[in-house]
């Protein structure tokens, strides 16, 4: 009994317990339940108008983009500067197309599947596929439908069996190519569609094109007299707080900005110590011997050197000038002892001197290893007069295009030295076999360059870099004072008096990827971005041997600058005005007659421009002043003007002669014109204005 009454009496107190216990069970369960909801918002890099780009979509995107670029170009590596400018316009693409997809919809607008065929299959191939470095003749260089048509039916095959693994892969890396092109004709042509509809609902009427025309119809030609605000001193000017501020809120749109933030950082370069050339320079030595007398010098090479050995003739114009002078200097068997060159230590054997073409040009044909049949076969039937090009296309496993262009031997010892040995001692037009390491390959030689000096090295390149030792010492001073000073201002106060230099930052944006002229900072960026005024980032590092500490000195993230950063324009634009006032009254104030008697009494030169008529926009020798075009062109004749407040200054005119044009007016030929010349900048300006409709938000910053 008495245990139950201790438990009535803590009742209240088991139920809150209980209660709680329940309340993490259920809330437990809901974040369980819900965590892949919150993943999915985390991923949400973007958003457009009521939908949201997702985190994979857009890698998925850039990863496609990459490999098109990769085939457009041939290379196959891509450095830091083309990822970032892949990453800028792939998100400008999904953009566009989003933007597009929304308007489209909402006019009834589509694009079929019959109008993408007929823009590749058509009478007229539209002109992005014709601009296909894939697609172009490597003779002429004009587009060739017939190898776009022979691209279409190998990357639609169901049935790849026919090919190497290595060409399978291929294949279906140019079936991705092909479908990002058609994705982008597809928009394309969409885009086309709005632009028409839009160029169609906004015409010019009667008037504008009466207007137009007579914008143009009449031109003038003017003597003028021409006082600079320069001639004015600003101390004579004085500009209120209360002016600057109420011009500022007057036109704020001028200053609309895209966020920028202000920081302030230290470059340290971590360069080779003494000791570190030392030991290099003691490391090559040791093994200069073993490498003089070794029979194996490929994997002597392989094992020691920075560069893989080269098991070919390389001709001798293309060497370093170390090299060129030794090889040249030098017999077979000749050895170059360690030298230091342009922070490399470098020694070489030379192995064998010939004379013989630089580059050959070739076409092939690729057979499985395994089907030496089918590949004696086919060389016999090409030796007895077969069609090489046919025969390719029919049976060559690289998706039967033979022709291998120009290469050197060094271009193609990928493929053996055994296969570039026979390249280049071949006759011309002569068909052989040849086995590489993946393939059987019928090879014929179709042209060769002039014969010259080639020589073939063993050379042991060991490049000088910091060691370990010397990067921590660079990095231990640095992490010091970054411990030591735990804010932007303290630190970066404490880092000159160090000795090292501290640079700006002016204006950084989201999209940057580099920090002024450093490579290689998008790190930075994101830093700069993600965090607070004040802070400080840890020692971050590059590809160039350089550590970087950033610190944020400013956040403006508004949507205008701010009056304090455009005070100095705004300050100079009112002070211009008002000595143009002045000027205009002094002007007025000489009474004069004439514009040669204004001159003469201000010690101003008369100048004079012909043909001025109010459609141009700049008058020659005098720029961008349309308050004296507008004053111009609706003055009389040999009648001097009252004073004109320009941009730069103040002018007094008289019109000498006014003509008008002989062209009769074509309302129909004006109104194209007009719409013509009008509808790039409404293109530009209704996507800029669907665009800030949709409020595009772009988060990448917190994953790139």
């Amino acid at each position: 009994m008495a245990t139950l009454q201790k438990i009535r009496n803590k009742a209240g107190l088991l139920a809150l317990i209980i209660g709680f216990a329940l309340f993490a069970f259920i809330i437990g369960d809901f974040l369980n339940s819900g965590s892949s909801l919150f993943r999915q918002s985390q991923e949400k890099i973007a958003k457009i108008g009521d939908t949201s780009l997702d985190y994979k979509e857009y890698e998925a995107r850039i990863t496609e983009m990459e490999e098109v670029y990769k085939i457009q170009t041939g290379q196959n590596t891509l450095d830091d500067a083309i990822v970032g400018q892949i990453r800028e316009s792939v998100y400008e693409s999904i953009v566009r197309e989003r933007l597009l997809d929304d308007q489209a919809e909402k006019l009834g607008v589509s694009v079929t599947g019959k109008e993408v065929f007929n823009m590749i299959n058509g009478a007229n191939v539209h002109p992005m596929i014709q601009q296909l470095p894939i697609f172009q003749n490597p003779q002429t260089g004009a587009f060739d439908r017939m190898m776009m048509m022979n691209f279409l039916q190998t990357i639609q095959k169901e049935d790849l069996s026919q090919y190497t693994a290595e060409v399978q892969e291929q294949i279906k890396s140019l079936k991705k190519y092909w479908l990002f092109w058609e994705n982008n004709l597809k928009y394309t042509r969409l885009e086309e569609k709005l632009n028409t509809l839009l160029g169609q609902a906004v015409q010019a009427n009667s008037l504008d094109a009466e207007a137009s025309f007579a914008n143009r119809s009449i031109n003038v030609d003017i003597a003028y007299v021409f006082q600079p605000y320069t001639s004015q001193p600003d101390s004579l000017f004085k500009v209120s707080k209360n002016s600057l501020k109420k011009r500022y809120n007057a036109e704020k749109e001028r200053f609309a900005q895209k966020p920028y933030r202000t920081a302030k950082y230290i470059v340290v370069d971590v360069a080779p110590s003494n000791e570190d050339y030392k030991a290099i320079e003691t490391g090559i030595q040791k093994i200069q011997t073993e490498f003089a007398q070794t029979a194996d010098i490929e994997n002597f090479v392989n094992d020691n050197s920075d560069d893989f050995y080269m098991d070919c003739f390389i001709a001798n114009r293309s060497l370093t000038p170390t090299l060129k002078s030794f090889v040249e200097k030098s017999d077979a068997n000749a050895f170059l002892n360690p030298v230091y060159v342009d922070g490399t230590f470098v020694m070489a054997r030379l192995l064998g001197k010939t004379v013989a073409p630089d580059s050959v040009k070739a076409r092939q044909i690729v057979i499985a290893p395994n089907n030496q049949a089918l590949a004696d076969s086919l060389l016999a039937v090409i030796k007895n007069g077969g069609n090489f090009a046919e025969i390719a296309a029919k049976y060559s496993q690289n998706g039967g295009n033979a022709e291998m262009g120009w290469f050197r031997e060094a271009d193609a010892i990928s493929l053996g030295s055994n296969f570039v040995r026979s390249c280049f001692n071949a006759p011309l037009n002569a068909a052989f076999l040849v086995k590489t390491k993946r393939s059987l390959n019928i090879v014929e030689v179709t042209n060769k360059t002039a014969a010259v000096a080639k020589s073939k090295l063993g050379v042991i390149s060991m490049k000088v870099t910091p060691s370990s030792v010397t990067y921590s010492s660079v990095y231990n001073k640095v992490n010091h004072l970054v411990a030591e000073n735990q804010n932007a201002t303290a630190f970066f106060a404490a880092a000159e008096k160090a000795g090292y230099e501290v640079q700006e930052a002016q204006t950084m944006r989201q999209t940057d990827n580099t920090l002024a002229n450093i490579p290689q900072m998008r790190q930075a960026v994101r830093f700069v971005f993600n965090n607070e005024e004040e802070d400080l980032s840890s020692i971050l590092e590059n590809q160039n041997n350089q550590f970087v500490v950033i610190g944020i000195t400013g956040i403006n993230d508004g949507d205008y600058q701010k009056l304090d950063n455009v005070k100095q324009y705004l300050e100079r634009e009112l002070i211009n005005e008002l000595k143009g006032e002045k000027i205009a009254a002094d002007l007025k104030a000489k009474k004069a007659a004439t514009i040669e008697s204004l001159a003469l009494s201000t010690n101003m030169k008369i100048d004079s421009v012909r043909f001025v008529d109010f459609a141009i926009r700049r008058m020659t020798g005098v720029g961008d002043e349309p308050a004296m075009i507008a004053a111009v062109t609706n003055a009389p004749v040999n009648q001097m003007s009252a004073p004109v407040i320009g941009k730069n200054g103040v002018y007094v005119f008289k019109v000498i002669s006014k003509t008008k044009s002989q062209e009769q007016f074509d309302i129909q030929l004006e109104k194209a014109n007009f719409n013509s010349n009008n509808m790039y900048r409404l293109r530009y300006q209704a996507f800029g204005a669907v665009r800030n409709a949709l409020k595009v938000e772009d988060s990448r910053i917190r994953f790139y």
